[in-house]
């Protein structure tokens, strides 16, 4: 006579509970991850130059006098400068905060490639968004200069505080981490 037993229930032969352990979700597969985070990035970038044009038309402007081939400012120590990179920071930050939250909402089930995406496109995308910002306007100082006019123009303002880069992907991974901890993810 034997004294092994053996128990019809396979759940049962398993040790410590093993088979009762919730099997985990089915991720999708490392290439729909790499296209998902792509496509974040590509996004961010593609919205850098509208949010480029937002800032120019919200950001104070600089009074510039125009005299031959010289322009110089008007006020050299004005406070639009500080207002100017304030602006900036301010459009890339709800840029990233609403590219963040679309990206959770879009690509929540994807791995990390989403939140490199946002990173990479976030910085490209400020990138792109203070050189289109700062040129708006350029080409009237420009043909100005060229025609030899003196008199005083506006100008918007170039980004001085660089830093402010970081407010696009800063705010879409804000937001992304904050949707996945509301949602529990």
């Amino acid at each position: 006579m034997s004294t092994s037993w053996t128990s019809s229930d396979p759940r049962r032969a398993a040790p410590f509970g093993a088979p009762y352990v919730v099997p985990a979700e089915a991720s999708p597969a490392l290439h729909e991850d790499v296209r998902a985070g792509a496509a974040a990035a590509v996004v961010s970038v593609l919205l850098g130059a509208p949010v480029g044009l937002l800032w120019a038309a919200l950001a104070p402007r600089v009074d510039v006098v125009v005299s031959g081939e010289s322009v110089q400012l008007a006020e050299p120590g004005s406070s639009a400068f500080i207002a100017g990179d304030g602006s900036f920071l301010l459009a890339v930050l709800l840029a990233g905060v609403v590219g963040g939250l679309v990206a959770w909402w879009l690509g929540r089930e994807h791995g990390p490639a989403v939140v490199l995406g946002l990173t990479v496109g976030g910085l490209a995308a400020a990138w792109v968004a203070m050189r289109v910002g700062s040129t708006v306007g350029l080409e009237e100082v420009q043909r100005a200069v060229d025609a030899g006019q003196q008199g005083a123009l506006e100008l918007s303002l170039r980004l001085r505080a660089q830093e402010a880069l970081v407010g696009w992907p800063v705010g879409a991974l804000l937001a992304y981490v904050g949707a996945s901890f509301v949602r529990g993810r």
